[in-house]
């Protein structure tokens, strides 16, 4: 299933709607939906506010085998690759704490799979889920 989505937060509505048809259609299990949102919420939210580049970002989900892959696309954006983050220590006090990371550092923890290309001048991400039962 894919769509494309206006780079803007006002457009955050409209792609949780296509993640819940999707999930729907393909019947899978709420932590599986709850991992979804989260890390494309996080990764859309961070196009929109630091990736430059075009005005949408292509957005395809799919069930391969026993596995969610949803794919990224934003075309002219800035070379970012969030597989290559610091990690955070999410143990450590708020005070001892650089500022920002935690978003990056959950998306890592729920999905099994993150990988990024910046090719043909363009970010492509490329996130799997094991679904297991669904």
């Amino acid at each position: 299933m894919q769509r494309s989505f206006k780079r803007n937060l006002g457009s955050l509505e409209s792609l949780f709607e296509f993640i819940g048809d999707f999930a729907g259609r393909e019947r899978l299990a709420e932590d599986a939906v709850f991992a979804v949102n989260l890390a494309v919420e996080e990764l859309f939210t961070n196009m929109v506010k630091y990736g430059g580049g075009a005005d949408e970002v292509f957005i395809d989900l799919s069930v391969c085998g026993s596995d969610l892959v949803i794919l990224l696309d934003h075309a002219g954006a800035d070379e970012f690759d969030p597989t290559e983050a610091a990690d955070v220590d999410p143990d450590l006090p708020l005070a001892e704490r650089v500022p920002g990371g935690i978003g990056l550092h959950l998306v890592r923890k729920v999905m099994d799979s993150v990988t990024y290309e910046h090719r043909d001048g363009a970010a492509h991400l490329r996130l799997t889920k094991h679904l297991g039962g669904r």
